[in-house]
């Protein structure tokens, strides 16, 4: 039977929502032919993600201190396959299995590179050539990521061995009925009649600045709010800008909300935007789906995957494309029939092919396949 290593921790959070939904979903769709062993920190993002992995079925969960006690496994010998999330992870593993002349596999998923900053080009050419060459398959979370990835990379090897599968999202938190009336702003966001939303930390990546300036008089003229949640280093730079122009009726900046609000808060708006400059998946334009409402988004991540045009949203080039922005976000709050069936459509597809369940089926079949 094949081992499989899982390292399943961030080095900073610990044990992450991701971590815990991705692989509850693999301990669905394990067999007799592969055995998955999951490994992680005794720290967790959120109380209680230890806690859900309990009741797991078939994969065995170790937790150790900290990223340092990799060298102390004493099972490496028996692993056929260690899946890392990160160049940490990857140099680590490298230098155990050289030390102890060990032969396990090694893929990496390819979280973020310093994607949509000046840095990126210089980055990728040296992980590829000190980590990505000497592992022996890359996962890539989107073909758009991968293609950026590659642009401008001279030491990467395009012989590598990679393949391109989406995250999932856990669908029964869309299924939950998490109230908000004890946040402050509940009032207002359920007495609103139209409703915009960005799902995304503060960062000059992700341009929120750029976004209120282009929406502004179509948010005045239709009434329509524009809720960013989150924080960042860009934050106050917005809360000035919204002042001073008098647009705090218009733009709304409630601040980081727990997780377990998300659905629900999805659940009132008339759209979703992603304006960010790069992203290597895509998580704000993938659970607003999930939520059944239409996303207005720039070519990012796995945006040229989910977004068709009329069907569940618009996807535009860049900021390039400033007319054609304006006029899709004007077109969902002006037609609302169009919006709620574009919405359906969108959630439609994720329940068929975002899931975890669904996206953790290709990833066994790739542990398989090695």
């Amino acid at each position: 039977m094949k081992k499989v290593l899982f390292l399943g921790f961030d080095k900073k959070l610990g044990l992450t929502y991701q971590f815990v939904d991705w692989i509850i979903a693999l301990d669905k769709v394990v067999s007799n032919i592969l055995e998955i062993m999951f490994l992680t920190l005794k720290k967790e993002q959120n109380v209680g993600l230890h806690e859900k992995l309990q009741n797991l079925e078939f994969i065995n969960v170790m937790t150790i201190n900290s990223h340092d006690y990799l060298e102390n496994l004493e099972f490496l010998e028996k692993v056929d396959i260690v899946h890392c999330h990160g160049f940490r992870q990857v140099a680590r593993m490298l230098k155990i299995k050289k030390d102890n002349k060990l032969k396990f596999s090694i893929i990496i998923t390819m979280h973020s590179f310093r994607h949509g900053t000046w840095l990126r080009p210089f980055y990728a050419n040296i992980v590829s050539f000190l980590y990505l060459n000497k592992v022996d398959v890359v996962h890539y979370l989107s073909q758009k990521s991968k293609d950026e990835f590659l642009q401008f990379n001279l030491f990467y090897r395009h012989t590598n061995c990679s393949f391109v599968c989406p995250l999932g999202c856990n669908k029964e938190e869309f299924l939950k009925d998490e109230k908000i009336q004890d946040l402050e702003f509940y009032k207002e966001l359920s007495e609103s009649q139209k409703n915009v939303i960005c799902l995304a930390n503060f960062s000059k990546v992700k341009q929120q600045l750029w976004l209120i300036r282009c929406i502004k008089n179509i948010l005045v003229r239709e009434n329509a709010k524009l809720w960013l949640f989150g924080k960042g280093v860009e934050r106050g730079k917005v809360i000035k800008y919204v002042e001073e122009n008098g647009l705090s009726q218009y733009v709304k900046l409630p601040g980081r909300v727990d997780r377990k609000y998300i659905p629900f808060i999805l659940s009132k708006m008339d759209l979703a935007i992603c304006v960010s400059k790069s992203e290597t998946f895509g998580h704000l334009i993938m659970e607003p789906m999930f939520a059944g409402i239409p996303v207005v988004t720039f070519d990012v991540g796995i945006a040229g995957y989910l977004i068709r045009d009329f069907t569940t949203g618009f996807v535009v080039k860049n900021k390039s494309e400033k007319q054609n922005f304006v006029r899709a976000i004007r077109f969902l709050l002006k037609n609302r029939d169009a919006a709620i069936k574009m919405g359906d459509n969108a959630k439609l597809f994720a329940n068929r092919w975002l899931t975890w369940e669904s996206t953790s089926e290709n990833i066994f079949d790739m542990y398989c396949s090695m």
